[in-house]
Order: C-alpha cells, then structure tokens, then sequence
C-alpha cells in the first residue's frame, strides 16, 4: 500500500505512524508525509497517529492517491485542566497550573500518593521524615515557604471538596492540578496560602462495555544510609585513644584488647570487682533488622457506562512488613471507592463519589527515632561488649548491667502500639445544567468521618544479675524496663462537613467576547472529639486489661478527653472573559471567615487577577507555521494562611486557657489548674502575596512543550511567638510581628514523538527560589546553628564557626587563637573572624556576633525532575530521575562526633581520624566525652546536601488482544519498576535522607525498592 498522511491545510505530516491495527506490522512517513506498508490482507485497517493530531483509522483497501488528513487533535487544543470549583480549556487558563496525569504516577512500588507525586511537576517539592511504614511523615510543599510557623502544606482538595492524599488510593487518582500562584488559588481565600493540589479520580465514563483491570506489585525492599559497624574490640581500641587525647587514664589493657579479639572469650570474671567483666561482640544492627522486606500493593476495579450513567468501583490493599526482624512493625491499608454519575434527566444529573480506607499501623511500644530512640539503642549505644542475656540462660533471661541497649527486649517482649483508622468520605453533587441559557446550578456536600483507636501496652520486662557460678538473679523491679508497665486505650472520632452551593454561568456575545461568571457559598465544620483511658501497675500483663491493679486508688491523669471545633463560612466570585479566544481576563475574590482567629478579626477578603495573551492567535502569527502555541500570562493575588498544620492545635489561642497539673501534698497528687500562657487576643490572619509572570509554548507539531514562571511571594503578617524576659512567669502570647520575601522561578520542556512502531518522550522540569526575612520585631539574635528569623538573611539560616583544618602541631596551636586552654595537635582549628585573638559568640547580636559566620541555608535550591521513556512494539521503558542542585543541612555534633557522650557507639566511617601520621583526617583527633573543643558548631558539620536520584525505572511488554487469543483478556502488561533505586549526594555523612534536611536525629531507615507487577485488562 501506498499513500500519503496531510494536515487539514494539505500540509505533508512527517513522522506520522502507520500501523496495521492489532499487530507489531508499522511504518514512519517520510519528510513528504508519504508511506509504504505491507499488510496481512485486503481487510486489513490501517491506524494513523501523530503527535498533535487525532488518530484515524482507514481500511486499507481505501487508501488511494487521495491523501489521508489528520485533524489538529482536540486534546492538544482544548485539554480540559481541572480548577477551582470547576475547569477551564488549557488555552484559557492564566494562572500558574501544573497537570500530572494518572499515567506518571502509575505503578509505582509506593503506599502512599504523595510519594508518587514526587519529581512529576516544577516548584512540587515532595519530602519525608521516616521509612517507617504507615508513618513516613510525607510533606508537599509548593514554590518554598509560605509561613515561618503556621503551614506550609498546600491545601488538598478531592473531587471538589477537602481531602487527606494519606488516604486515598493513588490508583484511583484520574489526573492532580497544581495552583501555584496567587490568582490560580485565590479562589479558595484562606486556607490556599501555600498553593492548592486538586486531585480528581477515575470514572466509569466512556467505557461503553464494562471492563475490569487487575494489577499487583510484588516489592523486595531494602534498606539504605545505614552505618557500618565495628567489633567490640574495635570501639575498645577508639575508646582508649579518645581517653588518652583527654588524658585520662585507657579503659582497657592488653590482655583485656586481645580477649576481645578471642572468639571464645565472652567473659572473665575479675577478681578484683568480685564480677564479671564481658568481651561479646554484638552487632545489634545485623540480629535486629532485616536486609530486606516484603510489600503488597493489588488493586482491581470495574467500570463502564452507558448513555446516561456510569459507574467505577474499586478495591486496592496495601500490606508492608517493617525493618525489624521480630516484634510489631507493619502497615495494612484496605481502599474501596464506589463512583457512580447518572443523567436524571435532560437538565439534572447527580455525581456520587464514596471513598473508605482501613489502615492498621503496628509499632513497638517505645519510640522508634530521634535521641533515646530504638534506632538510636541500636546504632548509637556502646553496649556490644556486654550480654544481652545473661550466660547460661539459653536467651531467655534478660541481664541487667550498667550500659545495655534495650533494642532487643523491647521489640520482643515490650508491648505494643497498635493505630486502627477509619475513613469513610464522600462528595455528592446535584447539577442542574440550562436552566436558563448558559446557567448551571451545583449543590454539593461532602461529609467524612474518621474513627481512629490506639492500644498502647507497655509490659514490664524482668532483668537478672547472675553470681559468680553464673545462676542467673532476679533484680528488683526498679531495674526491669518499663515497671509497672501500663496500658493506655485512645479512641477518637472526627467528623468533617463541607456544603456549597454553586452557580455557573456562561454567554457570549456574537462571537467575539466570551463571558463566564461563577459565584459560590461554602461553610466547613470541623469536630473532634478524643477520650483515653490509662491504667497503670497491671494485675495482669499476659493479657493487658483496664480492669485489673495493684494501685489502690487511680491517677487523675488517667482519664480526659480532648474536643476541638472550628468552622469556616465563606461567599466567592470568579469572572473570565475572553476575545476571540485571543485575549483573557480573570478575576477572582473570597470573603473568609473562621472562629479560628480573634473574633473581631475573623473575616478576611483575598482576591486575585490575571490576564493571557494568545501570540499565536494574532493574524500577523499565522505564517509561522512550526510554531503552535506561544501564551503570554501575568497575575497577582493574595491569599490567606491557617496557621497550623494541625487541624487540632491553636484553634482556641485567642482566648485564655487552663492546664490541669498536679503537685505531692501528702503523700497524694493533689490538682490544680494553671494558665499556662498568654492568650493572642489580637490572633490574625497570615496574608499571602503573589506576582506571576509566565510563558506557555509548544511547537513542531506539539512534539515540543515550553513553560516558565517568575514569581515572588510576600507574607507581611507572620504569626509567631514573642521572645520576652522570662521574668514574665509565663509563656508569652504570639502575635503577628514577622515578613519574608520569596523571590523565585520555574520551567518545564518536553519533547515527544514517534518512530516506526513506537514512541518516546522526554521532558525536564526546574524550580529555584530564594526565602528572605524582611522583618521581625520579636527579640532578635544570631545564635550558632539554625536561625530560622534573621531580618537580611534566607529562612533557616545556619551561622557557626569557619574552619581551617585541624591543627598539626604544638606551635601551630600556640600561635592562634582557640576556643579552649586544652587545645592540642589534631584539634579542629577555627578562624579568628574579627582578629581579637579568642574564638566566642560574641553577645550573639547582629551587630556583635564574634566569630560566627554564615555558613548556608537548608532551604533547597535548584530542584529538578527528569521523565523520559519509550516504547517499541509492545515494549517499553521508562524513568524518573529527581534531585536537589544546592542545599546545606547541619550535623549534629551528638549524633556525628564519637564520644560526645561517653556511652556513644563508633562506627565505621570514625575510623578515619586525625593522628600524627595521618593528618588529613576525615576526623579530628578523638577525645572522650568532648562537648566543647571539636563539637562546635562550625562548617565541618556543614554538609553539601545536594543531591540526583533515580526515583523510578519501569521495564514493561505489553500482549495485546491478538497475541492473547480470543479470551476475555483485552491486554496484559508485565513490567519490573523500582523506586529510590540510586543516588549520589554531596554528603560525606551520609547517614540521612538529603530530601530532609531536618530528619537529623537517629531515625527509621529509608528504602530501596524493586518489584514486579502485572497489568491485566479483561
């Protein structure tokens, strides 16, 4: 077969696809839009795809000398982009909006949607705190800070009304909009200061015949960052080099050193002590955690409709088995979502879209991160030379003694912390639509209501001593873990309730101006409602009941309850119009009121305006004909700003409140109520402004796609704590007393094509911005380490000392100047910045902060996504590559530097410290509970956090319906996908999450993940 592929213009279509439908058979039409295929048979049809134009299918018996057109493709032209309470032509849209559709967030070995949204739009910065399951602690944030104490989430809305993305399942998810500035989410006033994501989810609508899609992921993780352990007799060997730079006297002697080292020495009994001295060599890390564990994620769903309804229903479970080897540490989650659309009538049609979710978190009964943690008993406490049981007990009775780590008794025999969650959600909606030419009405009402329950247990743990002829000796119970143990049952309920009404309406006039107004009332409620029951010193502990004690009388503290309530009322207008589809107007305002701030500062209005220009749509435009699309966009707009994350936390501090305490008075606590702080009874709002210019482009037949914004952020009304004399006697009020400035940009480019039997696409995005205090009238002080509020400088500024090495030599020492007396050779040397010959802080003001300096920021810079992928007959590949190009994150010394407490463990990397002969160290000398000389904060403890990662690869083969039979299978695709499968960072600890740069105490480790899945469409 012969033939030729045009455009509506006759234009000759290169690089179109010819292809014989249901088979691999295809080929590309040259420069000329000419092409030559071979087909199987005279009733063979032929399918004619390009990027930028709509498919079209000819029987290739039709094709003649006669060309094939292709039409411009509805879908590149008037894309339908989900906004605020309603949708808009993509052409049409001013504002700063990003699209993700469902296809960049599918099959992902991931629990959680916002994990997925991660790397997939510019200025969307996703990050996490913990790896641990059900409780990773996922933040969103858009185009930086909004607010240096309230939120800085973005508001999430699902299916029109407000959601939780923690929930919901990401297979569910149809396409996620993006408001980034201030005229895109002024519609939604107060609570969209820091940006809005919109999600929608999937319909039936469409699928003419009911279809079913199946689909697992099979995952293996593992984990990553962690350190590196040495022996016992390793840390014994550090140990004693750190006494001796301190001088003090070695813990350890040579026969002692060499016991370590004896495989069949564990313990010497000292005749001395009269006791029994231990050389174990424990590797906690390797007996307590996995080197990998399993995920589940499968999903099925049916969906399909007919000439007035249509239906999607759906099930998904998730189930993720946690880090530790035995003990409580999973995550289970159950999704079902029912949404059904039906037309009631020419005129009245009624969308129902119900959504539940099961979660159940399982953890230990003690917390897992941070300082005094399990991850910290495990990597941070030197107790690998001591039992963990005592000798002889074959692993059944745990040893007391001095320095041990609870790790492995807590996680086996310490209890439990077990969360249930409940969500049930819905968004219902009545529209009547031509009521009146151009006018549509919507009611919508949107209840959720959560029930969550916690059963903490506590279980005492017996300890042991053993004698001499190693029998082992029960302790008395102030020395078990965890006496008396107690048990601690917290059920709450929460009830959310969102109604609005909504009128459209749409005219023109003739057919040049194009006018569409919506106005709006929304009223949210918010009630919470918490009780615990706790009861201590159990009776009973084999079967944990509040029903049974020794206590004879009960603590006050046992019982309480917790009740929050807020609401919000709310009037909104929006007004678009547009000539000749060339040039566009928006204006958008909201009147906010909330019992959340002082009473006679409740309301607020926010607005926004902007404006696009269409180039392309100018007649003197029309000749160039490669390009396709050229708008031109500018905005500005002011928002408000909750200020807490925590829809439970500051919704009554305008007012005074009391605290109950309790205080000995004898021999019984006796209560008392206390005010705890001042009441903000001037509490207002956090107001957000925005000034956007931006530029949307494509070009060559869409293949290539162009978007920049410039923008800058200002809040004016920062609410904060005061700093005040503690002589006060109680903790100060927070008033609105702060302003920053971010100043910022982002861009995406993307190119997309096809090539004989196949396809590929490439696309980059970029986001850089800058966050500077502007003002701050609270007491103001530069402090070394992070100083979040500094007028002049960035947000989350670190200032500590500047070093230069360490110091190499006693003349060296003695001709500088030095933070202490006892400095010596293999000390960190720092700089004397003002030349007065000692190393201090100054009176930490800005006019006078001695040797500090500014040593960066932890705000990150320069944070890119890279998607690219193709396919091949049937075959396909795909990656998401993310990352961070500047960014400074602070170590702590407590964590980072050997014996800053004498109890704390070494690893690996700590082997590389300075001596005599070894001066180019990664490490100072040591010296033994140092928390003054080498543990300053200075720019040794800088780390450059910057960072790449391959967030996601996918390797898939699709069978389609020919190669599958004549089944009910309509395809099946089998993929490998793997997720945070590589990085490289500029840290040299790299302990940490560089996403994070505020993860910096001991936590949960973060994993790789690498699954295989299967796609089935019946």
């Amino acid at each position: 077969m012969n033939g030729t592929v045009t455009d509506a213009n006759n234009a000759p279509v290169a690089g179109a696809s010819v292809q014989e439908k249901g088979t691999a058979n295809g080929v590309i039409t040259d420069d000329g839009g000419k092409f030559v295929i071979t087909v199987s048979n005279s009733k063979a049809v032929l399918v004619i795809s390009g990027v930028g134009y709509t498919a079209s299918e000819v029987a290739a018996s039709k094709v003649t000398d006669a060309p094939i057109k292709l039409a411009s493709s509805q879908q590149a032209l008037d894309e339908v982009v989900v906004v605020g309470y309603g949708t808009q032509k993509k052409t049409s849209v001013t504002g700063s909006v990003s699209v993700i559709n469902s296809k960049a967030i599918a099959n992902r070995p991931v629990t959680n949607a916002i994990n997925a949204l991660q790397g997939t739009a510019p200025g969307l910065i996703i990050s996490r705190t913990s790896g641990q399951p059900g409780k990773e602690g996922w933040n969103i944030n858009i185009r930086g800070l909004a607010s240096l104490s309230g939120s800085n989430s973005p508001l999430i809305i699902i299916d029109g009304a407000p959601g939780d993305l923690n929930t919901i399942n990401p297979d569910d998810i149809a396409n996620v909009s993006v408001l980034e500035d201030a005229a895109a989410s002024a519609i939604y006033g107060a609570k969209a200061g820091a940006g809005v994501v919109l999600v929608t989810t999937k319909t039936g609508a469409g699928n003419k015949k009911p279809k079913v899609t199946l689909s697992n992921i099979y995952t293996i993780r593992t984990p990553f960052a962690r350190p590196d352990m040495i022996s016992s007799g390793e840390q014994a060997r550090l140990q004693n080099v750190a006494l001796n730079n301190n001088g003090q006297a070695l813990a350890y002697t040579d026969q002692q050193l060499a016991w370590f080292d004896d495989p069949n020495v564990n313990y010497v009994w000292n005749t001395a002590t009269k006791g029994y001295d231990y050389y174990y060599n424990y590797n906690l890390a390797d007996m307590v955690l996995r080197k990998s564990s399993p995920q589940n994620n499968t999903n099925i769903s049916i969906s399909g409709s007919n000439g007035r309804s249509s239906y999607l229903a759906s099930f998904g479970y998730t189930g993720q088995s946690g880090v530790f080897k035995f003990g409580p540490d999973n995550y289970k989650r159950y999704n079902a979502r029912l949404n059904y659309i039906t037309q009631i009538s020419d005129k009245i049609s009624f969308d129902s879209r119900i959504a539940y979710s099961y979660e159940k978190t399982a953890t230990p009964a003690y917390s897992i991160g941070g300082d005094g943690s399990l991850m910290y008993e495990i990597y941070q406490i030197r107790s690998s030379r001591n039992p963990i049981w005592t000798p002889g007990s074959d692993s059944t009775k745990y040893m007391y003694l001095g320095t041990l780590s609870r790790a492995i008794p807590t996680l086996k025999d310490g209890g439990y912390d077990n969360t249930f969650k409940h969500t049930i959600s819905g968004v219902f909606t009545l529209a009547a639509k031509e009521l009146a030419k151009g006018l549509q009405l919507r009611a919508v009402y949107s209840p959720t209501l959560i029930i969550s329950s916690e059963d903490f247990f506590q279980k005492p743990i017996p300890r042991y001593t053993i004698d001499s002829s190693l029998n082992s000796i029960l302790t008395p119970t102030n020395q078990w873990l965890n006496y008396p143990g107690y048990i601690n049952k917290m059920r709450d309920i929460t009830m959310k309730q969102d109604l609005q009404g909504l009128a459209d309406y749409d005219w023109r006039i003739k057919d040049d101006h194009h006018f569409h107004i919506l106005g709006g009332f929304e009223y949210q409620m918010y009630n919470f409602n918490y009780t615990k029951a706790m009861q201590r010193s159990l009776l009973v502990t084999s079967y944990p009941t509040l029903n049974y004690t020794t206590l004879a009388n009960a603590d006050p503290t046992n019982v309480g309850d917790n009740i929050q309530a807020y609401a919000y009322v709310s009037e909104f207008g929006r007004l678009d119009y547009d000539y000749k589809n060339k040039y566009f107007l928006q204006a958008n305002i909201r009147n906010d009121g909330t019992s959340r701030v002082a009473p006679d500062l409740r309301y607020k209005q926010f607005w926004g305006i902007s404006g696009g220009w269409r180039v392309t749509q100018e007649d003197w435009m029309k000749n160039i004909s490669w390009l396709d699309e050229l708008k031109l966009r500018g905005s500005y707009g002011s928002n408000g700003l909750v200020q807490n994350d925590n829809d439970n936390a500051n919704n009554y501090d305008y007012q005074a409140t009391l605290t109950p305490g309790y205080y000995p008075f004898n021999d019984s606590r006796t209560s008392y109520v206390y005010q705890g702080s001042l009441p903000s009874v001037t509490k207002a709002w956090e107001v957000i402004t925005q000034t956007d210019f931006g530029l949307d482009a494509s070009a060559l037949n869409r293949r290539l796609s162009f978007t920049f914004d410039y923008y800058i952020r200002h809040n004016d009304n920062i609410f904060v704590q005061q700093q005040l004399p503690a002589t006060l006697g109680i903790a100060p009020s927070s008033k609105n007393i702060g302003a920053f400035k971010v100043n910022g940009w982002q861009g995406s480019l993307g190119w997309n094509d096809v090539f004989k039997n196949g396809s590929y696409f490439v696309s980059v995005n970029l986001n850089d911005n800058k966050t500077m205090v502007t003002r701050y009238d609270g007491t103001i002080a530069i402090a070394a380490g992070l100083n979040k509020n500094l007028p002049g400088y960035p947000v989350n500024s670190i200032f500590g000392y500047q070093t230069d090495g360490y110091f190499n030599t006693q003349a060296e020492v003695d001709a500088s100047a030095k933070i202490d007396a006892k400095v010596h050779p293999g000390d960190i040397k720092y700089v004397d910045q003002n030349g007065d010959g000692l190393i201090t802080q100054g009176n930490n003001t800005l006019q006078n902060h001695g040797d500090l300096v500014y040593l960066g920021n932890t705000n990150p810079r320069y944070t890119y996504g890279i998607n690219l992928g193709a396919s091949w007959k049937g075959f396909d590949i795909s990656a998401l590559i993310q990352g961070v190009g500047k960014k400074y994150m602070l170590l702590p010394a407590t964590l980072a530097m050997p014996y800053y407490n004498g109890w704390q463990l070494p690893w690996k990397i700590h082997e590389d410290y300075w001596t005599p002969t070894h001066t180019d160290a990664l490490y100072p000398a040591y010296r033994f509970g140092d928390q003054t000389i080498n543990s300053q904060v200075s720019s040794f403890f800088v780390q450059k956090a910057n960072y790449i990662r391959l967030k996601n690869l996918q390797v898939g083969y699709t069978f389609n319906k020919k190669q599958l039979g004549n089944g009910a299978f309509q395809s099946v695709r089998v993929f490998f996908t793997g997720q945070d499968i590589w990085d490289k960072t500029g840290m040299w600890f790299n302990y940490f999450d560089p996403e994070n740069t505020d993860r910096l105490t001991f936590q949960y480790p973060l994993w790789r993940s690498y699954a295989f899945g299967i796609n089935v469409n019946f």
